[in-house]
């Protein structure tokens, strides 16, 4: 027993006098998220980029892969995205050059303290540029290509100075008159040079950069380089098939992507090109029957949501201002003025017209810094913006008439949609309605009795029996009394042009 004891003391003291061993411990790989930027350029893109970033943020990341596919947009948004990302000092931000940063996204990726590309990716091209009537470049004169340029040319050089990059590469981006030529000395040190002092050193026997094509920017191009030149001219840090690839080579963890939802997806879709153009022709056409047929409510409630839509979504995004809203609403006052008020003078109708025009074409382009209201638009992308407005409107005003003439041509022969219309003849004279009128309206007679089907205020429709069908028919009327609850009998005062004049029946 005493020799169990020994060993038992033994043993115990052993474990005492040994340290203990340590469990092993993995440490935590530095947290990532990918924040999405897709699309255009613009305020709502600039709001959602910052809601993302408190989201990321939120979530525990120090590190954001800014993943960026983009063509570029507003340039006021570009600015304010690019200040925002550089005010970030509490989180280290990489710009993934994911297919394009063109114009606008090269401005942003190159704010961020770091820039890698994904496979064959493109970035650059960012400079204010006008177009002629023919397609071709306009020059500018140098005071005004240099009031253009200025804010874009700084934001990029405090981007080049904050991040490591040559201020010459930089600026070419922005600059069309520089030229860029990347060489090495016969020692191997390499540099980027303007034009002339390039000649200087071709004396003393520097080369241009072996693979990179010189120069890199010439006289009249903006610097525009594919991943592979990027990497090897020092602007992209490594090239990568994926964001998660790139953030498992720099041993990151992400921890979540944050993408648009569903609702930031919605306002983006109707904000297309094509979405605006549907709201167009819905817009006139439920516009048109409001004014036709004042009253009904319906046409009036299809007028308001697509009109609310139309203009919205451009003001939520930045490319409408408040000025080009009151401008619309100007010009639909003035039409309403001219058919109900004073017709027939023309003039107002006119006006009125243009100022609708104009002011949905301008809804298409954003407003440029420090440019006043109505001024020609200086910038490339805000002048194709422009074209793409005429273009949209145009086509959505042709598309309202065609569908208009189609309706009038072929609703009367549409099952239960011709009972709402006016179809039948009396004494050889056509009868209108109140989207497709004819010259004069003989039905309902003057003095002919019918039924309010629905509340008139003071328009909506009413029955009346059709002596030579011998049927009932509902057609749209006007109360000239005001409000007439549905269900009661009122007589014709008057036939226009479109619509039918009643009172209740004393």
């Amino acid at each position: 027993m005493k020799v169990w004891g020994f060993i038992a003391l033994g043993l115990i003291a052993g474990l005492l006098a040994s340290p203990l061993r340590a469990q092993p411990t993995t440490t935590p790989s530095p947290s990532a998220a990918i924040v999405l930027l897709k699309g255009p350029i613009d305020d709502f893109s600039q709001r959602s980029l910052e809601r993302r970033f408190a989201e990321a943020r939120a979530a525990g990341a120090h590190t954001v892969i800014l993943q960026i596919d983009t063509y570029g947009g507003l340039v006021t948004s570009a600015l304010d995205m690019s200040r925002f990302i550089k005010r970030q000092n509490d989180l280290h931000t990489i710009a993934f050059v994911d297919e394009k940063a063109i114009s606008a996204g090269a401005m942003i990726a190159l704010a961020c303290d770091e820039l890698v590309m994904q496979n064959s990716s493109v970035i650059g091209d960012c400079a204010p540029i006008v177009f002629q009537s023919d397609g071709t470049l306009e020059s500018l004169p140098p005071a005004e290509r240099a009031k253009q340029e200025s804010p874009i040319l700084a934001e990029f050089r405090d981007s080049a100075t904050r991040n490591g990059y040559d201020p010459l590469v930089a600026e070419a981006m922005v600059a069309v008159d520089r030229v860029v030529h990347y060489v090495q000395s016969p020692d191997g040190k390499k540099k980027f040079v303007d034009q002339a002092e390039f000649a200087k050193l071709k004396d003393e026997g520097w080369t241009p950069v072996a693979g990179v094509p010189d120069p890199l920017d010439g006289q009249a191009d903006l610097l525009t380089v594919h991943a592979d030149i990027a990497q090897k001219i020092g602007l992209a840090k490594g090239v990568y098939s994926s964001p998660e690839a790139f953030a498992q080579a720099r041993g990151l963890n992400i921890i979540d992507t944050f993408s648009a939802g569903v609702g930031e997806e919605f306002v983006e879709m109707l904000g297309t090109g094509a979405a605006r153009a549907v709201l167009i022709v819905i817009f006139i056409m439920s516009l048109k029957l409001a004014l036709a047929a004042p009253g009904h409510g319906a046409a009036e409630a299809v007028a308001l949501i697509s009109g609310g839509l139309l203009f919205g979504v451009p003001l939520l995004t930045g490319y409408a201002q408040w000025y080009e809203i009151v401008a619309i609403f100007l010009g639909l006052a003035l039409l309403a003025f001219e058919i109900f008020v004073f017709p027939g003078h023309l003039v107002s109708g006119a006006v009125g017209l243009l100022l609708i025009i104009g002011g949905l074409i301008m809804t298409f382009v954003g407003k440029e810094p420090g440019t006043l209201p109505g001024a020609l638009p200086k910038l490339s992308g805000t002048w194709q913006a422009l074209q793409h407005g005429i273009l949209i409107v145009t086509g959505g005003l042709i598309s309202s008439l065609l569908l208009s003439i189609w309706l009038q041509r072929y609703l009367p022969k549409i099952p239960y949609f011709n009972r709402l219309v006016l179809t039948a003849t009396s004494g050889g004279t056509s009868v209108g309605t109140a989207s497709a009128p004819a010259t004069e309206i003989s039905w309902p007679e003057i003095g002919a009795v019918g039924t309010a089907v629905t509340d008139l205020r003071p328009g909506g429709s009413a029955s009346f029996t059709d002596q030579q069908l011998g049927d009932s028919r509902i057609t749209s009327v006007v109360s000239d009394t005001g409000f007439v609850p549905a269900n009661t009998n009122v007589v014709v005062r008057e036939a226009r042009r479109g619509y039918v004049v009643v009172r209740p029946l004393a």
